[in-house]
């Protein structure tokens, strides 16, 4: 492996010398350097530390624990035990008793799951807390949590015995088709490795079984400092940090006979091989083709950073290949891509995939072969490169630009990868002046030897998984084999370029003008009215240095149309996508726009219609012209709308097979009476056969085409002065037809009444409760914000109660929806995946918890954890374009109450106990109750 490695870099800088001079070729042997705004460094005792002090947002902290100890680590008895020793940092530690730690984090605004959480993987596991610095006392506390995770978990028998339940819940919601044939094809993917052995969850009888003993155990082995590594990054100084870092975890010691840290080997495949695996519950047939693993050689030189480069280059180049068919008139499969993938710490292994339907493995095997055949045979056209280029370089321009606000987020999930893998860190200063400084010098000789170099090796492992069907022929496994190697072995001609045109106007429309302008007092913004009647509200804002979002929406919608136009407005804006604009295929636009950091969407809803948006700033003309043409010049191209059709429909064909799938269709043709106007949560194929070409591209036409009723909102690092002249230019002269437009209610209702269903399917032993408490009621935002308060403090309860006391789920909760238009409602919905055995003792908790919250109203502690969850929230949401986009909809559309937003934080603190309890009476009323629930088939 290290020769091939050596190799490539020697034809590397030998190419390279003939481009440019020697001094160049000399400096790609210096080493990276670290990001100077990043403090690393190392504790006496061995643990790792990093500390950057960053701004956005404000009065946060981003707090990593990161342990080198992940499954692979464990011993056979031990399977499964590194993922439930991350259950148990949170279920009792010397600090913080069982469910103190969550309580005390959600009283601080920190949401358990969205804000408050952890992973484990093979190779490492790693703990995630946000602080809201707000507060005196809360870091502090902060700290005392990941030094708690580090080596104070109490590990209980009872608080071990009680987490049990929790964790087989979670490896419950795993098990399916997937899962079961991954398990089969694993060990040959591996070749055998110990990877293959240890998947983080585990398994289901050690998890039941094991002595307490045993997980102490891989505790006291594996979370030392050594191997351990704590990052701040956040609206903190250096100093503090780093008094923090030497208050909690300076003392911590090492054992005095450690246990050797390894890294597994992933054998090298010595001849190729396949395996055709299929399962009745799978809904998708894909094919995977997967070369040796290799070496994965982190980047600890300029040169290798200059390899990397040219790994993303090629691999966008070949991805853009399978795009394109994938996007033709007569496309080969839905989907398909190629990548290196990494199972196994330090090794990775290129591979190519597709998607594709029931009649088409023949079709999809051959076009994936073809094409990385070609590419070994003749490389790359140099417009390729040259577009590929330009893509690389305007996502590393606006990561540049971006550079002073930059989340923390994104920081701090750096320099874990920097722990855990030694990936370079050179800090985005120096990686934009890199790509500047060697992207222009990369060369076509170049990445064609590289993409041979991945493709050279014939001993690959071929993989076809999909549903069970006596009607599909699959090939045998040693069929496979031969058609894999004859298809990389084919000899295919070169690529046939098609030139397109180098911009999407060939002439600007005539421009409308502004006629009327207004400010919007406390929102920061401005309305001003085109001469085709279209309102445009600009909220410039700092919060983003290279960002700008748009949004454009009208009332309309697919409700006002019938059943038989049903699928026809459903998908019309999907039809769209699929055939372009103007004289472009998709495929043709991508090219006409490399190089832009832009894109455009529109799509009809039920009620409205929308266009959505995202640009640089210097790509904000592009943008526009882009959205002048998606409303204004639709493409209709026959061949690609019956390509679209054939790719749905291929897809969706065993959709119905997964349990969950089926059991929420029924579910909800049940819950609405079978009425044909009401929207199915699941897709089938004869919904796209129903589309007729014609008639979707006139109600798309009809519904986004026209200047009538539309508001658009912009919100970023945007100048009015600059931009209104665009904005006149692409939106002012957007046609109106001068009709008035509205939605209409097409009185789709839920059944009433108290009913309850059950439905069986699947293997697997797997439940899943689905209870739905409708009404109508008038429409407030009071009433919204109590009624989402109330499933809030529900979904507390369900933490509490269902899964750390009786165990019996992983996930699942309540969510509130509330609906103004197109008429006054409400759901409240629970959703509870969980065993069969516990669906009774389950529901009958969860409408414990709702008669409690009606009879004695919540406790005061829990209503001011959601308070203090939306006030952390809000902040930190005050700071995004997105929101803020959002918000001005709400209000200059649809008519929320300004002072709503403005004052949010005064708005939320007037909730009080009895308002939710009332609103809980109101919300579970007893009337319209709809209980669906999913059973295993052998039940």
């Amino acid at each position: 492996m290290q020769s091939t490695y050596l190799l490539r870099r020697a034809i590397a800088l030998l190419l390279l010398a003939g481009a440019t001079n020697v001094a160049i070729a000399q400096d790609l042997k210096a080493p990276l350097p670290k990001d100077p705004k990043v403090i690393k460094g190392k504790l006496p005792n061995g643990l790792t530390y990093y500390i950057r002090p960053n701004q956005k947002p404000e009065k946060k902290v981003e707090l990593r624990l990161a342990v080198n100890a992940g499954s692979i680590l464990e011993d056979d008895a031990q399977q499964g035990l590194a993922h439930f020793l991350e259950h148990m940092n949170f279920n009792g530690t010397k600090n913080f008793k069982k469910n103190e730690l969550v309580s005390y984090l959600q009283s601080i605004g920190v949401e358990f799951g969205a804000d408050l959480n952890a992973y484990t993987g093979f190779d490492e596991t790693v703990y995630i807390l946000p602080v809201p610095t707000d507060k005196a006392g809360n870091l502090d506390k902060g700290f005392q949590i990941i030094e708690d995770w580090a080596h104070n978990a109490l590990l209980t028998d009872k608080d071990i015995d009680d987490e049990r339940g929790v964790v087989l819940e979670e490896s419950r919601l795993g098990k399916g088709a997937e899962q079961r044939m991954m398990d089969k094809y694993l060990p040959e993917v591996l070749s055998g490795s110990r990877y293959a052995s240890r998947l983080p969850i585990g398994k289901d009888d050690i998890l039941k079984t094991f002595k307490y003993g045993t997980i102490r155990d891989f505790y006291n082995d594996w979370y030392r400092p050594d191997l351990q590594a704590v990052a701040v990054v956040g609206d903190i100084d250096s100093a503090t940090a780093m008094k923090y870092i030497n208050k909690h975890f300076a003392g911590l010691k090492n054992p005095s006979k450690s246990k050797n840290r390894f890294i597994p080997e992933v054998p090298a495949r010595q001849k190729p091989s396949a395996m055709v695996l299929t399962d009745k519950e799978a809904t998708n047939y894909r094919l995977q083709i997967i070369f040796p693993a290799q070496k994965a050689e982190e980047d600890k030189t300029l040169g290798d950073y200059r390899e990397s480069i040219k790994d993303r280059l090629a691999q966008q180049i070949i991805n853009r290949r399978l795009s394109d068919l994938s996007r033709g008139s007569n496309p080969p499969f839905a989907f398909a891509a190629t990548g290196m993938d990494s199972w196994a710490r330090g090794y990775e292994n290129f591979l190519a995939m597709a998607v594709f339907g029931a009649d088409g493995v023949d079709k999809a095997l051959n076009a994936v072969t073809a094409e990385l055949a070609r590419v070994k045979q003749y490389g790359f056209n140099q417009s390729e490169l040259d577009l590929a280029k330009k893509n690389t370089m305007s996502q590393m321009e606006k990561a540049y630009n971006e550079r002073n606000t930059t989340e923390s987020g994104t920081y701090v999930d750096e320099y874990i990868r920097n722990f855990l893998t030694e990936e370079a860190m050179p800090g985005i200063e120096n990686e934009y002046a890199y790509h500047q400084q060697m992207v222009p010098g990369i060369q076509l000789a170049e990445l064609n030897s590289l993409v041979k170099e991945w493709l050279s090796s014939a001993n690959t492992f071929s993989l076809i998984t999909g549903p069970s069907s006596e009607s599909v022929k699959l090939p045998t496994n040693a069929e496979l084999v031969a058609k894999v190697q004859a298809g990389l072995q084919q000899q295919v001609s070169p690529l046939e370029e098609r030139v397109v045109a180098s911009s999407l106007m060939d002439k600007k429309p005539v421009a409308g003008k502004v006629v009327s302008k207004q400010e919007e007092a406390g929102l920061g913004a401005t309305t001003y009215t085109l001469s085709n009647g279209i309102k445009v509200t600009i909220k410039p804002t700092d919060f983003k240095t290279d960002e700008i979002l748009l949004k454009g929406v009208k009332k309309g919608g697919t409700n006002s149309y019938g059943v038989a136009d049903k699928y026809n407005a459903q998908y019309a804006s999907s039809v769209a996508s699929a055939m372009g604009v103007g004289n472009f295929t998709p495929t043709d636009l991508e090219k006409v726009v490399a190089g832009k950091n832009m894109r455009v969407s529109a799509s009809l809803g039920e009620i409205s219609n929308s266009v959505s948006g995202n640009s640089t700033v210097k790509d904000l003309e592009t943008m526009l012209q882009l959205l002048h043409l998606r409303l204004t010049q639709p493409r209709v191209d026959k061949p690609l709308f019956d390509a679209f059709k054939q790719k749905q429909k291929a897809q969706l064909l065993f959709l119905s097979s997964n349990p969950q799938y089926a059991f929420m269709d029924t579910t909800y043709s049940v819950l609405f009476k079978n009425n044909p106007l009401a929207n199915s949560p699941v897709p089938k194929p004869e919904h796209f056969e129903a589309i007729n070409l014609e008639r979707a591209m006139s109600i798309y036409q009809d519904e986004l085409g026209t200047a009538d009723g539309y508001h658009f909102f912009l919100a970023g690092n945007v100048d009015p002065q600059t931009a209104l002249p665009l904005i006149e230019t692409y939106i002012g002269s957007i046609p109106a037809a001068k009709k008035t437009v509205a939605f209409k209610d097409n009185g789709v209702r839920p059944i009433s009444g108290t009913h309850t269903i059950k439905y069986k399917k699947g293997s697997e032993p797997q439940s899943m409760i689905l209870a739905l408490y409708t009404g109508e009621v008038p429409y407030t935002e009071d009433f919204h914000l109590k009624a989402q308060a109330v499933s809030e403090i529900l979904n507390i309860k369900v933490v509490e109660e269902l899964r750390e006391k009786l165990g019996g789920i992983y996930g699942g909760g309540f969510d509130a929806s509330i609906e103004k238009e197109p008429y006054a409602n409400y759901t409240m919905a629970l959703y509870l995946p969980c065993g069969p055995e516990n669906v009774d003792k389950l529901l009958a908790a969860a409408k414990e918890e709702i008669n409690t919250l009606k009879t004695k109203g919540p406790q005061a502690k829990d209503l001011d954890k959601v308070k203090s969850q939306w006030h952390e929230k809000h902040r930190t949401k005050m700071q995004e374009n997105g929101y803020w986009l959002g918000q001005m909809e709400q209000i200059l559309v649809w008519g929320k109450n300004k002072q709503n937003t403005l004052e949010y934080d005064k708005w939320i603190d007037k909730l009080t106990t009895s308002d939710i309890q009332q609103t809980a009476k109101t919300l579970f009323n007893g009337k319209n109750e709809f209980v669906s629930i999913l059973y295993p088939e052998k039940s």
